[in-house]
Order: structure tokens, then sequence, then C-alpha cells
């Protein structure tokens, strides 16, 4: 037969040190979760006394609250503190009108020195005023996504990092083990490669299928470790981790002096209050009114418990998730049974077992024929391993159920928290129904949010009794029994 393009899989991978190269990968996983957890910003608790009030500006407040992250709430809280110190005015809504207007002031700034991310914010607002009317708070919202958020963020950090508050989270020897993991691995794929009996290729698929797939799960791992490297996540310092204690005391006393309704239009020039509220995610009037920015997918603010504290939130996007326990069985037994019969099938063709009146009737091109058919039996392993999942994880869900009371922090629909391109987006906006529910009971820092349906769907804020399938994250009933407003 002539030489196959398929060659770079041949020798056959031996089965010793493949299993080798698979045990340092997974061990690499392990690692790099480890190190995750060890670099995760602490949450630290509020001081007795928050002291003195801090100069530090409200969006490093938003940084230094948020787990050491920019949140959109830094870019209204900004506008909000421009209006404080007099460089902007807030208007009330028009009449035909639900939102806040925002034009610049006239106000004498005695000596207020600006930093660079409040001057990208005020230029941000001169650039839209054209007239000597206001600019409704629509014209002025911003893309989370987009390059002048970006660029906002990076400079609220930079001005973080020179005040002392933050570092950066990530260094050589937080990732050393599991880039030497990830090495060694690496070196055990390619000796098993070298150690292999020569084979052909469709004679030892399986064992060239496990290769292909420890060689993705390396892949993912080496690209979640130079995402770290090169992302510029931060962290606390010990000044960072005591300034931020006395500005979540500071928060407990916003809460007790009532700026969580605050609309930012009621605001005095210089009361800076509300803008160190909205900082801390507490100004829901100021939100409402001001809505530049739509708030955090993945952290929010709870008060369960009876003590404000922030949570991370979590959209699963594995395959079934949401699914109907039993529909995801069914499913996946079919999906197996499709993929062991296909690839059977198409192993026989690439063996000229099967399928003989092709290879008659193209005898010169058997070796394109044969590869094509190994091509779709390696394809038909996708299948078997996705069902067999199907079909664990919905055995087990039909059986067993999780239920929690408390509150939905968060409700998004999955085309807002998709990681897909934006063209899979598209046609997940189409879907009106489903929705991601995250409920806060009180227990964890980090909640799985559950998918739920038109019929067990639950607005955000509500109080509910939601119960759920564990695995799949299938929201079987959900019952509202109350609303609450966020502290």
């Amino acid at each position: 037969m002539i030489a196959s393009p398929l060659d770079w899989l041949a020798p056959a991978h031996g089965p010793g040190m493949l299993f080798v190269s698979a045990l340092l990968a997974v061990g690499a996983f392990l690692a790099l979760m480890a190190a995750e957890w060890l670099v995760a910003p602490q949450r630290p608790i509020p001081a007795d006394d928050p002291g003195p009030v801090r100069r530090d500006s409200p969006a490093v407040v938003n940084l230094l609250t948020n787990d050491a992250t920019v949140t959109t709430a830094a870019y209204r809280t900004t506008v909000i503190d421009l209006a404080a110190r007099g460089w902007l005015r807030i208007l009330p809504p028009d009449d035909d009108d639900e939102l806040g207007r925002v034009r610049p002031s006239a106000v004498a700034h005695g000596g207020d020195a600006l930093l660079p991310h409040e001057r990208l914010v005020l230029q941000h607002v001169l650039a839209r005023y054209t007239d000597d009317s206001a600019i409704p708070a629509r014209y002025l919202a911003i893309d989370a996504k987009g390059s002048w958020f970006r660029r906002f963020r990076n400079l609220i950090r930079a001005e973080a990092r020179r005040t002392g508050l933050v570092r950066s989270r990530w260094s050589v020897y937080s990732l050393a083990v599991p880039v030497a993991l990830v090495v060694l691995s690496v070196m055990a794929w390619f000796a098993a490669r070298n150690d292999g009996p020569d084979a052909a290729v469709i004679d030892s698929l399986e064992r060239r299928a496990a290769a292909v797939a420890v060689a993705l799960f390396l892949a993912v791992v080496a690209w979640r470790i130079i995402r770290h490297a090169l992302g510029g996540a931060l962290t606390h310092t010990q000044a960072g981790l005591a300034a931020t204690r006395r500005w979540l005391a500071t928060r407990q006393r916003l809460v007790e002096a009532g700026f969580g309704p605050m609309a930012p239009s009621a605001l005095e020039t210089g009361d800076r209050r509300l803008a160190y509220a909205a900082a801390m995610c507490l100004a829901d009037g100021a939100a409402l009114e001001l809505p530049l920015a739509r708030e955090d997918h993945y952290r929010a603010w709870s008060s369960v418990g009876g003590r404000a504290r922030l949570v991370r939130v979590r959209y699963p996007w594995r395959p079934g998730y949401g699914m109907n326990p039993l529909l995801a069985f069914l499913l996946g037994a079919v999906l197996v049974f499709v993929g062991i019969r296909g690839k059977d099938w198409f192993s026989d063709v690439a063996r000229e077992e099967a399928w003989d009146s092709l290879y008659e009737r193209f005898p010169d091109q058997d070796w394109l024929i044969s590869d094509v058919a190994t091509g779709f039996a390696v394809v038909c392993f996708a299948p078997i391993v996705i069902g067999g999942w199907l079909v664990v994880a919905g055995l087990f869900d039909l059986f067993t159920s999780v239920e929690r009371t408390g509150v939905v922090v968060r409700a998004r629909r999955p085309a807002e928290v998709s990681p897909a391109p934006r063209f899979v987006r598209r046609l997940l906006e189409r879907d009106r129904y489903t929705v991601y529910v995250a409920v806060d009971d009180g227990s964890h820092g980090r909640i799985m949010a559950w998918r739920s349906t038109e019929r067990t769907a639950v607005p955000q804020g509500a109080r509910a009794i939601v119960r759920a399938s564990p695995v799949l994250g299938h929201v079987r009933r959900s019952t509202p029994v109350g609303h609450v407003v966020p502290e």
C-alpha cells in the first residue's frame, strides 16, 4: 500500500509509556488546580473599625473588594465620583424616559487632579456631548468585552499597583510544578510513540485514539498555563488586604446609612459616599438610573447568611448540561451504539473487508479510501466518549436530586455567558426560554448555576426553593417564596 498521510501517527504508541504520559498529564492538571487555589485572592473579613476614610479611587476600591478584579461597576462608580467632585452633572430622567442623563459641569475644580482612568471616562463623556442637552445614559453604555473597557481596566490596575495594593497573582514559582509535569508528559508521549509496535494504523486504532486524547488534554492544560502566565491577573498585597478590610467595614456602614436605593441624580457635590457604595456593588438605585454596563456575570454580592459577601458563579458547558436525565441517558445510549457501529464499519472499510465495490471502482486510490475510512473511524470515538458520559450522568441523576433554598443572585441566558464564538452565540440567542439560575443558600463561596426552562425559571433577586439534578444541573422544580433587595 502507498504511504499514508496518517503515517504521523505510526508506529502505534506503546501502552506502557502512554500510560505514564497520561498519568503525568493528569498530575499536571491537578497541580495547576492546586496552584489556582493557592494563588486565589483572599476573602478578608470586614475590620472592626474602618478608621479614617481612605483616599483610594472608587474604581480602585472596586478592584480591591471584588477579588482583585475590575468589574463593570468601576465605570459607573467613576462617573458618579466625577459628578460628586464637580466634573460632571447627573440629571434625573425626563418625563418620557427612565434613565438618568449626564452632562459636563461648569463648576471650578480647585486643583482636583484626575487619575488616568478618570480622565479616560471624562473624555468618553465629552466626546458624546455635542449640544446643550444632557446625554442619556444609554449613549454612554460600554461593551465589557470591548477595547475601551480593557484600556480602562488596565489603567485601574496600574493605579492599584502604583499604590502598592496589588501585585501579580502568578509567578514563576507558582507555575513551576505544572510546567515541569507538562514537559515530562510530552517527553513520555513521544517516547511512547517511538516505543510502539510496528502495526497498521487501523489495527491499533484504540491506542492511537488514546494517544490523540492525551495530546489534546495536554494542549488544554498547556493553554491554561499560558493564559495564567500572560493574563495579568492580580492579588492583594498585605497593604491591600488591610485596605480591603477597612473598605468592607465601610460598606456595612453605607448599607446602614441607606445608600443602596439612592439615585445618583440626588447626589450632592462633594459627597463621594454614593460612588464608594457603587464601587462595592451596593447602589441599586445607581444601577437602575445609570445602566452604563451589564453587571458582572461571574461575581455577585449576596447578603444570604446575615452578612454581605462576594460569591463566584460558574456556568458549566459540559455535554448534556441542563438536559433532562432520562433524555440524556437515552441520547447517550444511542450515541454509544451509533459510535461503536460506525467505528466497526469504517474499520472494516479501511481493511478492505467492507464496501468492496468502492475498491473495485477505484483500484488506484485504495490508499485514499483506507485513509478516509480510518479518519471516520477515529471521529466515531467522539460520540462513544460523549455518549458514555451522558449514560453515566443521566443514570446517576435519574435517582438523585439536590435542593437549595436561597436567593437567585444571577439569572442569565446561555448566549450571555457562552464561551463559544460569536456566530454560535447568535444561534443561542434564538433560545428564549433556557436560563441559567445561580441560587445562593449561604453555604458556599462558589455557586454552580443550573439550567432552567420556561416552566422552572426564577427571576434574579427572588428567594426560591430550587431542586435540580446534581451532575447535569437540570432544574426539576422551583418555587419562588419572596423577593429580596440585595444589600
